[in-house]
């Protein structure tokens, strides 16, 4: 016993030592613990307010469906007590429904109407663009024919002129 009373200070120091040696170890662990612990109660807290918001959303949506099916039920109890009101409902359907197809069949007709003028105003175009190439043509045609005589008088003044010459000549 004095034995182990003699190496109970060596235990204690080498026990001290191993504590000192591991403590930063255990203190990393720890404040990872704490970040943890941290984490998880702002998890909870989004859980919670998550949870608040759905039994929010559920009451409303509940309510909604409650007002709509209140109102579907005096619509269909309106429409009994005034059957006149679904024939008025159909009557202003069907009104709009002639609108827009008279606005559509008004929109092809203002539509046909611009493409006729177009296509008139290109076929004016176009004769008129025939009515000059004939007026060009046959002014080319009577400056060739005007051309065509003004060398033919000529050589004719040449010719006759030469045949004077000639009959001058012989009765000299």
């Amino acid at each position: 016993m004095d034995r182990a009373l003699e190496l109970l200070p060596f235990l204690a120091l080498a026990t001290l030592g191993f504590a000192a040696s591991i403590l930063p170890s255990v203190r990393r662990v720890e404040r990872q613990g704490e970040d943890r612990l941290d984490l998880l109660r702002d998890q909870h807290e989004r859980l919670e307010l998550l949870r608040e918001e759905r039994k929010t959303l559920l009451e409303e949506l509940e309510r909604e469906r409650r007002e709509r099916l209140e109102a579907q039920g005096r619509v269909k109890q309106l429409m009994r007590e005034h059957p006149h009101l679904e024939l008025e409902r159909e009557v202003q359907r069907l009104t709009e429904e002639l609108e827009l197809e008279r606005e559509g069949r008004l929109h092809n007709l203002r539509e046909r109407q611009r493409l006729g003028e177009e296509l008139e105003s290109e076929r004016l175009a176009h004769s008129e663009d025939q009515r000059t190439i004939q007026h060009l043509e046959r002014e080319v045609r009577d400056m060739e024919w005007s051309l065509e005589e003004r060398q033919g008088s000529r050589n004719g003044h040449n010719k006759k002129g030469s045949w004077i010459n000639l009959f001058r000549g012989n009765g000299r």
